[in-house]
């Protein structure tokens, strides 16, 4: 099915005029195939297409942000890496849409991690109509909640309202004056996810980690990046992420124990003229690759007999609450009792400083939010 919705990338003209040498990334990209039986650590896959959008040019990013990505530094060769190339547009956007759900479906099976250049942040829902999942985890990392309900919006001004049912949506970077109190509870009650802001993630950028690692899908909107160190956004702001907070966001996505894909969308070329904001978009990339050549398996499973546990009795609280760090990684869980668990409990991702607030008898909105829902 791939090779009917699916450019090769060899037959891309960005792949065909790259004339590198073996110290870049694109020189040992050229020479990789897809192949089911050899399957690779990171996949590559562009989606041209911005006609959801009001910047309509955003079908030109994945060519523009690959030119870059494939001059940057080359990775180990144990790292198999794959650019499957780009998705075939449909006549509609719709028929792209459902070309991208298609693809999603066939991909999100083989338990690999895939890089995305899109194109526009509405393709995210049939990205995620693709995963044959019961629950999902998205990150958002945005300014904004991406909700607007005027008649002239574009798809990726309320594509939030389409996301499936199933869907637990965690917003990173937001900015306060672009989203409102109501719409941040509602984030929080209507799909059992949170929000943490770009003045939060500056106080401890190391909380961003538990909310990426166990993610599906992190869609990245370009426009969550500063202007200034990110030329090429269409939706124009002064503030945002800085460069490296946003290699940070990708690099945890690439670590994440589940084989989460990493999605960059809305790099904007017209605003772009020095393509430096292309440049920027292919670091990003590049990190989120980095990631995953770093992955750790370190989940916890069974008796999780090679993490150290702590166990606090909680005030108002009729059991303990357990947490578990590797000694390895340092990264921690904490325990929710579940009901229809015979054997073990919910396991989830934290931080040290939810362990630290138990501590004190305080327990973390997390853990809250997962004990209601079992």
């Amino acid at each position: 099915m791939l090779n009917d919705l699916i450019i090769p990338a060899k037959e891309l003209a960005v792949v065909k005029t790259f004339q590198g040498d073996e110290n870049q990334l694109g020189y040992h990209l050229k020479k990789q195939t897809w192949n089911l039986k050899k399957l690779p650590d990171v996949a590559i896959l562009g989606i041209p297409e911005g006609r959801g959008s009001k910047g309509e040019e955003l079908s030109t990013s994945p060519e523009l942000i690959r030119t870059q990505l494939y001059s940057l530094a080359a990775f180990p060769s144990t790292v198999k890496l794959v650019d499957l190339g780009d998705i075939k547009c449909g006549a509609t956007v719709k028929d792209t849409y459902a070309a991208v759900k298609l693809v999603a479906e066939e991909l999100s099976g083989l338990n690999i991690r895939l890089l995305i250049l899109g194109g526009s942040q509405e393709l995210t829902v049939p990205l995620l109509h693709g995963f044959e999942k019961e629950e999902l985890g998205l990150v958002l990392v945005d300014d904004r909640i991406d909700n607007i309900e005027n008649e002239g919006a574009a798809a990726d001004e309320f594509f939030i309202n389409n996301l499936p049912d199933r869907t637990a949506v965690t917003l990173l970077a937001g900015q306060s004056y672009f989203i409102g109190e109501q719409w941040q509870d509602l984030l929080a009650e209507g799909t059992n996810g949170a929000l943490l802001t770009l003045g939060e993630i500056r106080a401890d950028y190391k909380e961003i980690e538990p909310l990426i690692r166990m993610a599906d899908l992190v869609s990245f909107d370009f426009g969550a990046l500063k202007v200034a160190e990110a030329p090429g956004q269409y939706r124009i702001s002064p503030n945002g992420l800085t460069g490296e907070e946003a290699c940070q966001i990708a690099w945890y996505a690439g670590l994440a124990t589940t084989p989460a894909w990493f999605a960059l969308f809305g790099y904007y070329s017209p605003n772009d003229p020095a393509t430096l904001g292309a440049m920027m978009a292919a670091q990003i990339s590049w990190y989120f690759i980095h990631g995953a050549t770093k992955k750790l398996d370190d989940e916890p499973v069974d008796e999780a007999t090679n993490f150290e546990q702590f166990v606090l009795d909680i005030e108002g609280l009729d059991e303990p609450v357990t947490f578990l760090v590797h000694p390895i990684s340092q990264r921690w869980w904490m325990e929710v009792p579940n009901e229809d668990c015979t054997l073990f409990p919910i396991r989830i991702p934290c931080s040290r400083k939810d362990y630290l607030k138990a501590c004190n008898n305080e327990i973390s909105e997390k853990w809250w939010s997962y004990f209601n829902k079992s």
